[in-house]
């Protein structure tokens, strides 16, 4: 799809469905009982990143009547540059492919690993013009649970704005709250390359 402007309408419904459920479905969730952990959870996004993401997914799957999505899959390996695809049938009969990402509302504002060049490239390779976006949950640790805050961050991947390629990790980098630039999923790849080749990866 190259239809810019359907490509904000999708984006926009995407960003309504996950902050309607994080504010009116699963504002937050318990890890573990308080009498296990009575100094509270320590904040650390890594260890709990994965689990976030799980009761994220989880629970826009549950809602996918009320939320009208169609079609809701989730990828057969774990390194997927994505984590779900479903359809919005009244916006696009094709697959939305979502990537989840959790942060900590405390962090400051910095560059995060987006995705892997390799991965992404190989992505971008094996689909056509493929409607994928990055949704980032902001969260808030209290005590032994979990909160979900703010509204959600949703990216369409072509359109980043201002990212970088780390060659220490093979990863795109960019700051989730960035700016958008509007371009096509060929100009998007061929950028990902030239900032790859740059960086001394070798690119198939």
């Amino acid at each position: 799809m190259e239809n810019n402007q359907k490509i904000k309408e999708i984006g926009s419904r995407v960003e309504s469905i996950f902050k309607e459920l994080i504010t009116d479905k699963i504002s937050g969730f318990e890890v573990i009982k308080k009498e296990y952990l009575p100094e509270g959870l320590k904040p650390h996004t890594r260890s709990i990143c994965w689990l976030a993401e799980q009761v994220i997914l989880q629970n826009t799957k549950k809602y996918t009547q009320e939320f009208n999505i169609t079609n809701f899959t989730y990828p057969i390996s774990d390194i997927s540059p994505w984590d779900v695809k479903f359809r919005l049938e009244e916006l696009t009969n094709e697959d939305i492919f979502i990537n989840i990402k959790v942060t900590d509302i405390t962090k400051p504002i910095r560059k995060n690993d987006i995705a892997s060049v390799k991965a992404l490239l190989n992505f971008y390779h094996q689909n056509n013009h493929p409607l994928l976006f990055y949704v980032v949950i902001k969260l808030e640790f209290h005590n032994n649970s979990i909160n979900f805050k703010e509204t959600p961050i949703v990216r369409y991947y072509p359109w980043i704005k201002d990212f970088v390629v780390n060659p220490r990790n093979e990863h795109l980098q960019n700051i989730y709250e960035s700016d958008i630039k509007e371009r096509s999923v060929e100009e998007f790849v061929k950028l990902i390359k030239e900032k790859a080749i740059d960086k001394g990866l070798e690119i198939p």
